[in-house]
């Protein structure tokens, strides 16, 4: 008996120079001194992914797959309070399920797939005299990914961002999120520092507001939803599809912001000193959701939040 292989790879993907999946970084920054012991830096940053790959089922063409869309439930937590029709989504015909003939090469053979990621940095550092140092500064970014093109002749084509994986719901048949691009995404963090005279206590406090977490809602359609407008059942045998309500990085939650302090104070013995530190860390005791569930069955229950207000001496 001769096992025939289930999956064939385009040889130039495997050999030749500069074939490898790759991502490219240029980054440029100006520091500059305002006025004395005041001083401003800027940074642009750019990355570029390059030389995607894919698999194709040549045993299928686009021509094997139906479209279909299904109406969201009504739910004031979706946009627009849901009802939207989300589509087009694809499902393989009936006659062609189970024949496979994978073959993986290159995704500029399909179509123009592309992804990148641009950022700015802002910061500022004052150190002016008496003992009172200042940082602090805005950090903000956002990414392009699109695979319509080859999502158009490639019905089965998935894909999962590299750049930001865990912030996007992964594209495949039955997501129609084939082009996103999302808006900025902007943090902010502050630190001070100032040393009280003569009594040697240094009092300190950093401050960081962070994006909210992007938020999905992931609906297992079941097959009464899909079949008024497939006009059948899915193929295969499967129960449901599971989409995304949701266009990605379009909602988020709330920002987190947290605020630290520090009270330290030197002890002199002779030659030799100790510093006792009198730390609260969240100290306006906030509580944004990091973590939320995305199961639409369960959704937006929280998994994780800030942790509480914590005193602690050191």
């Amino acid at each position: 008996q001769v096992l025939a292989p289930t999956v064939r790879w385009n040889e130039d993907v495997l050999r030749g120079f500069g074939v490898r999946p790759y991502n490219w970084e240029f980054s440029a920054g100006i520091q500059h001194e305002l006025v004395p012991r005041v001083g401003l830096e800027f940074g642009y940053f750019r990355r570029i992914f390059g030389n995607f790959t894919l698999t194709d089922n040549l045993a299928t063409s686009a021509a094997d797959y139906d479209t279909f869309s299904i109406p969201a439930p009504s739910d004031s937590r979706l946009p627009g309070g849901g009802g939207q029709t989300i589509g087009p989504l694809f499902d393989l015909k009936p006659a062609k399920v189970g024949q496979v003939d994978n073959y993986v090469t290159f995704s500029s053979d399909y179509g123009k797939q592309q992804e990148h990621w641009n950022g700015v940095d802002l910061t500022i550092s004052a150190r002016p005299r008496n003992g009172v140092t200042l940082q602090g500064g805005v950090s903000t970014g956002r990414t392009t990914f699109d695979g319509c093109e080859i999502r158009d002749s490639l019905p089965e084509f998935s894909w999962l961002p590299d750049a930001t994986a865990s912030a996007f719901a992964y594209m495949n048949q039955f997501n129609p999120y084939c082009r996103v691009k999302e808006d900025f995404q902007t943090q902010f963090k502050f630190l001070g520092t100032y040393l009280v005279p003569r009594i040697d206590v240094q009092l300190a406090g950093t401050f960081q507001s962070m994006p909210g977490w992007p938020i999905m809602a992931i609906y297992n359609a079941p097959n009464s939803v899909i079949q008024p407008s497939l006009g059948r059942v899915l193929s295969g045998g499967a129960a449901n599809a599971s989409v995304n309500l949701v266009a990605p990085v379009s909602e988020f939650n709330d920002r987190a912001n947290q605020l630290d302090v520090r009270a330290s104070k030197v002890i002199r013995f002779g030659s030799r000193r100790a510093t006792v530190n009198f730390d609260i860390y969240n100290f306006l005791n906030g509580n944004p959701v990091l973590l939320q569930n995305n199961n639409y069955a369960v959704w937006l229950t929280p998994q994780r939040i800030l942790d509480a207000r914590l005193f602690k001496i050191s």
